[in-house]
Parts: structure tokens; sequence; C-alpha cells
């Protein structure tokens, strides 16, 4: 998904393009191309740009113009968004690791590892950093909580246990990033769970069996959801309670929602954008701004404007206007 800080949004692509945009016009202000294969990113931390490789690298470049920093190897595809925190970058690879890397050179700092099962989905969460604490979602259904400075484990927590018979029955990815707000946590397990959880210790609130691989988002009462099968689900963020469910866009492999205006949008495989009432669930408007897949969560900009991102790299800005 796009980056934006300062009046930018910065998009990167496989074929290894890194570009910034002004927010206002969508005039390019600067484009360079990193020779590397990038396949998740960018993250933002202060003026460096974070990208990950299919072979394995941490790319850093420069936000001002994309000139480049350093890239550092960690050995296994990095297909989340690196993030970072003063002058440590974290990076989640696709064997289990967590890596933190020193921003202003890339030199490593401290690995952690963990187990993968033999199936999984096609995906890792991006590493969440609070503070001195990095939250990070696992393959095998958990979410960990390190010391930013050492790599030291705080607390894990299952969200999802693996049940079936077959692998593919087993899968129970956090492959959303967890999403912290005030003294609440949420994850979401591919395994069937989603779940509120106390930030300090990893306690569990609640949980509910909505099994889903994206982003969450949440609003002043509510926690919302897209599950497997292009379901998106309303829960009240005190007990988990479902205030509403709607099946309306099913199967048209829709994003990770986010909130805009007081209301649930969500991108689809057409290129389509929706907007669903906060209240019930129903589509109050729709769009087409691009025509490729919408995978990535919106980024909302305000209560008018959020960016969408197309699988194939096409940007576009899009309005909330009610449908008449």
């Amino acid at each position: 998904m796009p980056a934006t800080a300062n009046g930018l949004v910065y998009t990167a692509n496989r074929d290894g393009e890194v570009a910034a945009f002004r927010l206002e016009n969508g005039k390019r202000v600067w484009h360079e191309n990193t020779d590397h294969q990038l396949v998740a990113g960018p993250g933002i931390v202060g003026d460096t740009l974070l990208m990950g490789t299919r072979n394995g690298d941490v790319v850093a470049v420069s936000a001002a113009n994309g000139k480049p920093r350093w890239h550092t190897n960690l050995a296994s595809e990095v297909l989340a968004a690196p993030a970072g925190e003063g002058n440590i970058a974290v990076a989640r690879t696709v064997d289990g690791r967590v890596a933190a890397l020193d921003l202003e050179s890339g030199k490593r700092l401290w690995t952690i590892e963990s187990s993968v099962p033999n199936l999984t989905m096609r995906g890792t969460a991006s590493p969440i950093i609070r503070g001195n604490t990095v939250y990070v979602g696992t393959d095998s259904g958990k979410v960990l909580a390190l010391d930013l400075a050492t790599g030291e484990q705080r607390w894990e927590q299952t969200v999802a246990l693996p049940s079936g018979r077959s692998e593919l029955e087993r899968i129970v990815d956090v492959d959303g990033n967890p999403l912290i707000t005030g003294n609440d946590m949420y994850a979401a397990s591919a395994g069937g769970a989603v779940v509120a959880m106390q930030p300090d210790t990893g306690q569990i609130r609640w949980k509910e069996d909505i099994a889903s691989e994206g982003n969450l988002a949440v609003d002043p009462q509510h926690v919302y959801a897209t599950d497997l099968n292009g379901g998106v689900w309303s829960l009240l963020r005190d007990s988990g309670d479902t205030e509403w469910t709607t099946d309306q866009l099913g199967y048209r492999s829709v994003s990770a929602p986010a909130v805009m205006d007081g209301n649930v949008v969500v991108g689809d495989y057409e290129g389509y954008v929706h907007w669903l009432s906060a209240d019930n669930g129903d589509e109050i408007a729709r769009g087409h701004p691009i025509g490729e897949a919408i995978n990535a969560q919106p980024v909302v900009l305000d209560d008018s404007r959020a960016l969408v991102l197309g699988a194939e790299g096409e940007l576009a800005m899009v309005r909330f206007v009610a449908n008449q």
C-alpha cells in the first residue's frame, strides 16, 4: 500500500521503481529505479523509505529524492513493508525471522526466529512498533511482542490454533498487521479468529470466529474485518459481538476495510471501490477509479478523500459521493 507524508504519496512496484507524487494533484515529484525486484512497501521512517524484495533485501532510499542509501540481505523474501522507529528499522521475512537494522547504515542489530508451518498463505504481516515494543504476527497463528532495542520476547499470544486433518485446513497465518488504538490491540487469523488483546500483556479480552487474512479497521465503537469469502463484518469493540455482516460483495476478493467519513470503504478485484454504511453494511456508493484489482487496504487521507492502489501499480484518489 502507498505511504504518505508531508503532502506526498510514495509508491513502489515490482519493476524496482519508487516514486513520489503530490497529494493535491497527483503530479510526480521524483522517480527512481532501485534495480531491485520490490514486493513490499514503501514504509516511511523519518526521511527514509523502506522496501522489501523477493530476494530477501531491505532497500532504503531517501524520501526527498529516491536516491539509494543502503540495502541489506536477510536471505528470505520480505513480503510486508518494513517499519521503523528512531534509528531502528524492523523487517519480517517469510521464513519466520524478524530482523532489526540500523536505519542509517542497514547493519543488522538483532534477529529472532519463529517456526513456520509446512503450508502457509502467501503473505506476512508488517511489524508494528509502539514505543519500545515491536508487535509481529506469525504464520503459526501467534502475535509476538519484542523489545525494540534487543529483540527480547516480552510475550507471545495464540490467536488461533490449527485444526482439521489436512495442512490446508490447519492454516492459521496472522497476515494482517496487528492494530493498536489506545489501550486495545486487535489481530486476525486466517484460521478463523479475530481477537481483542491487551498490548502490554497479550491477554485476550474477546475472540470471534472470523477467518481473515487482511488488516482490520476501527472507529470509536466498532472493529471491521473482511473474511476469506469477501464478507464484511462489523464487531463491537467492547465485546466482539457482531453488529452486522454482509455478503453482498462475496467472492469479489475485497480488500481490507478502511473507515472514511464514518463509513466503511473497500476495494475489489475489478477495481471498484465500495462504501458501506457503518450502521448496517448496506452499500451507499461505489466507483470504478482504476481498471485493475485493488488488493491493498485503502489509505484514508481525511473525511472525504482516500487513496487506492491497483495490483499493477495504478494509483487513484477517490472521494465519497452518496448514491442518489
